[in-house]
């Protein structure tokens, strides 16, 4: 995304919203029904804001030797959030994420797109 401007639609299961962070360049806060789901940082995708994900970046973080591969499956896509810090943090890992709401995969993609790599 070029702009760093709100953006909000209605997605299969409720409303969802994409927000700037204005402390973070590329950092994205996604919320559904006013509620925070999200939050990424297109730069720097080691950085977790919420705790859950920290707490979830540290159990892959120690599951095995830095740096290497995992086969990871995520229930709940998000932004994107945690495949994108198992892409830096662990480069040629297999991933899948199961998403049950399409409209904001949709959105997620549109706007906050996976790197080629």
């Amino acid at each position: 995304m070029n702009e760093s401007v709100p953006v909000a639609r209605s997605v299969d299961h409720g409303f969802a919203k994409l927000m700037p962070d204005i402390d973070r360049a590329r950092a994205w806060l996604l919320t559904v029904d006013g509620a925070p789901q999200s939050y990424v940082d297109l730069d720097d995708p080691t950085h977790l804001e919420f705790e859950y994900a920290r707490r979830l970046g540290h159990a892959l973080d120690v599951v095995a030797e830095p740096g290497a591969a995992l086969d990871v499956l995520h229930l709940g896509g998000g932004a994107l959030t945690l495949p994108r810090y198992v892409a830096v943090t662990r480069p040629g890992s297999r991933q899948d994420v199961v998403e049950a709401d399409r409209g904001l995969l949709e959105l997620v993609a549109e706007h906050l797109p996976l790197p080629e790599a």
